[in-house]
């Protein structure tokens, strides 16, 4: 996958027949967003002012606006999804939870996800790439007496037992990551028996937006996430580090979708061409030194952001784990076999 990013991007250019597709935006869209919570308030509002259009925001962890969106299936509260892990997105549309739009915008993605978007595209756009990796507390670590974790199998060490936190998958799309990564590697057995031996050196299981805050007040020592956060959190002063484990690298897609039933669905399509654009998926690191990666071929990645070009990834499988069952098997599994266990 590391040759990926060695194309070159310049290459990708959209034809004049998607510049004279325009929709008229007046009235209102509200949006479920699943990305930073800072980041949410500056898209939205920046959407807003742009075509005069009343735009709101609920924010909230992938899984939790998954069901939201799933209990409000003959209801919609809301017109669009933006940003969370892109496999519960695939989930939803195989639900008939998404409406069908192509943004003219997918022609700008990044070569290597656009066999992804000709197959998964209908109803779900990728909008930036993230990373997973190990963020440490080097402080916390140093009291410890404890060296950072290079690989997986480290997170094992009996050392660790009671310094480690992760999202709890039932809130987050991260864990979700995390089990789709080790069973591609090791196959779904191992990985299963990695995450109970894992489970007892774990102290909690909290939702997303704690782990990395936890981590930086030292309250563990390592986390197991998408390494943009630990750099935004560096550079905020906190004493945390990101180690990329040893061997091939996971990663995610978020994804951005139109809900099915949008009450304000020309607006919502507005909204989908506008995340896509250059300008706003370069707006997380330019404006909140924020290092998620961008998908749009055109849009630079900050000089912050981890290199890809410098990892080895996983072939990620987005049909397979971005499946229904799939998903709601695992993270069920995950539940019986290991959260409950502890």
């Amino acid at each position: 996958m590391q040759k990926w990013f060695k194309q070159s991007l310049g290459l990708v250019c959209l034809s004049s027949l998607f510049f004279s597709q325009q929709v008229v935006a007046e009235g209102r869209l509200t949006v479920y967003c699943t990305v930073q919570n800072a980041l949410c308030e500056k898209v939205t509002t920046q959407f807003g002012e742009k075509y005069d259009v009343k735009t709101e925001f609920v924010h909230g962890g992938t899984e939790t606006i998954f069901g939201k969106i799933k209990a409000e299936k003959d209801n919609p509260q809301a017109d669009f999804w933006y940003g969370g892990t892109i496999e519960p997105h695939f989930q939803a549309g195989e639900l008939g939870l998404l409406e069908a739009y192509r943004s003219p915008k997918q022609a700008e993605i990044l070569p290597q996800f656009k066999s992804l978007m000709a197959e998964k595209g209908d109803f779900t756009s990728a909008v930036y790439m993230l990373v997973l990796g190990f963020g440490v507390n080097t402080q916390k670590l140093a009291q410890l007496g404890l060296p950072a974790p290079q690989t997986w199998e480290d997170l094992l060490k009996p050392e660790y037992k009671g310094e480690i936190q992760l999202p709890d998958p039932r809130a987050s799309g991260t864990t979700y990551t995390i089990m789709a990564t080790l069973i591609q590697l090791w196959g779904e057995e191992k990985a299963f028996d990695y995450l109970k031996k894992l489970n007892e050196n774990v102290s909690q299981y909290v939702k997303s937006n704690l782990v990395t805050a936890n981590l930086s007040r030292g309250e563990s020592a390592v986390s197991i996430g998408f390494v943009h956060a630990y750099a935004t959190e560096k550079e905020k002063g906190a004493p945390v580090e990101t180690v990329i484990p040893q061997g091939k690298t996971g990663y995610a897609l978020g994804g951005a979708s139109i809900i099915k039933g949008a009450r304000n669905l020309d607006n919502a399509k507005l909204f989908m061409d506008f995340v896509l654009s250059k300008e706003v998926q370069e707006m997380p690191w330019r404006d909140f030194g924020l290092y998620q990666i961008p998908t749009n071929a055109n849009a630079a990645s900050s000089p912050k952001s981890v290199d890809p070009k410098k990892l080895d990834f996983v072939e990620f499988d987005f049909v397979k784990f971005g499946s229904k069952d799939e998903g709601t098997r695992l993270i069920n599994k995950w539940l019986a076999d290991i959260k409950l266990s502890k």
